[in-house]
């Protein structure tokens, strides 16, 4: 463990040198131009990343951040397209640091934030990153945002967006790939964002649910009560929802979307029971069908963006996993739902078997990261199981 600013639950420290002042000093301007006020700053008196930030707002709250900084450039790159924002993550020799464990830090009695942030110190945008997507630093992977999105930044002050990770030339070739959420914003916001990422990582979002309560925040903050409506369920059962789950906040995601599922599988007629399997590694749900048959269930959320002919598309891939290891085998589950919240603003749910997903172009014993929700999927469980005719059900 390494030490920054009484921290000691950093595992790992990475040299940096002044030269990271010019994003450094935007995020704390930032802070200032949103009226709040800096308390105190790691850097430049400690050259090592993450930076630790600590700030108060007018009503005196107190924020401290743990920053992993990386610089965004706009520089034309041949064969790359025209109006394309670059950022590496990168500290030190990548080649050398790439083969180590680069695990971010997170504080765990969840006081401090942790951020990992792109910043254009030409433009003064601010580009935040998933840290769950991040949580093991994947040194020497490029990112990318268009021009669209750093005008969109600049014009409303913060935007959220999906995009399909860049498959990496570097050691991670294939494994970095699947799809994460970019929340764009000025640095005038950077507590705001603080204030999403805190509720967004100890909740686990996976991407669709990340980008419904960044659009919550796209105005403001949000309280408790329009986190109720949010996910569509009272204080109460959310609580109980945290408190049930195991290791929720660090290792399991949509766990909102997985109490609806479970509320869907049990109204299903073709269903005798549907018990949560709250251990990690394994389906979400064990379905006991009325005809005796037993099928597990894999739930995962839609992303709001679609493809350009209106089908979703659904991430299939583990969240906390490395490598191959990421991309489920065929006969880890019976059937994936996807939950269709973010596209439709309704907790309903498509399905389809494991056994008629894409699989992975570089295994084909393993499924692919990004399923495209188009009509080989169904609407009822009962429906994918061959025990609802769906004709006769839409005419009932």
């Amino acid at each position: 463990m390494s030490e920054l600013a009484g921290r000691s639950y950093i595992p790992k420290l990475y040299r940096i040198d002044t030269s990271r002042g010019g994003i450094i000093q935007v995020l704390l301007g930032g802070i200032e131009a949103g009226g709040a006020r800096v308390v105190s700053c790691s850097f430049p008196e400690q050259l090592v990343a993450p930076v630790y930030i600590g700030a108060e707002d007018p009503e005196g709250r107190r924020y401290g951040l743990l920053v992993y900084p990386f610089t965004t450039t706009r520089r034309p790159t041949r064969h790359r397209p025209v109006g394309e924002n670059r950022f590496q993550i990168r500290y030190g020799d990548p080649v050398r640091v790439r083969a180590e464990a680069n695990p971010l830090a997170y504080d765990p009695a969840g006081v401090d934030v942790t951020l990992v942030v792109a910043v254009d110190p030409e433009r003064e945008v601010v580009v935040g990153l998933d840290p769950l997507v991040y949580a093991e630093l994947p040194i020497g992977v490029s990112g990318y945002y268009n021009d669209h999105n750093a005008a969109a930044i600049t014009a409303t002050g913060w935007i959220g967006w999906a995009k399909e990770k860049t498959r990496s030339r570097a050691a991670l070739g294939g494994r970095w790939d699947g799809l994460e959420c970019m929340i764009g914003i000025r640095p005038d916001r950077l507590l705001d964002y603080a204030r999403f990422e805190a509720l967004a990582t100890s909740l686990g979002l996976e991407t669709g649910l990340r980008l419904k309560l960044a659009d919550e925040f796209a105005t403001g903050t949000v309280g408790r009560h329009e986190l109720e409506r949010l996910f569509g369920l009272d204080a109460a059962t959310i609580l109980d929802i945290v408190e049930s789950n195991f290791r929720l906040g660090v290792a399991v995601r949509g766990s909102v979307a997985e109490h609806h599922l479970g509320i869907t599988l049990t109204g299903d007629p073709v269903v005798a029971s549907a018990t949560p399997i709250d251990q990690d590694g394994q389906p979400d749900f064990l379905v006991k069908l009325r005809d005796g048959r037993a099928v597990t269930v894999e739930c995962k959320n839609a992303l709001r963006e679609t493809y350009k002919s209106g089908d979703a598309k659904v991430e299939t891939q583990k969240t906390r996993d490395s490598g191959a290891g990421r991309k489920y085998r065929f006969d880890a589950f019976d059937v994936t739902a996807a939950c269709m919240f973010s596209v439709t603003g309704r907790w309903t749910f498509k399905f389809k078997r494991a056994r008629d997903l894409a699989a992975w172009s570089e295994d084909s014993n393993r499924i692919a990261a990004i399923q495209r929700v188009d009509d080989s999927w169904v609407d009822s469980f009962g429906e994918l199981m061959g025990l609802i005719d769906p004709e006769v059900e839409g005419d009932a």
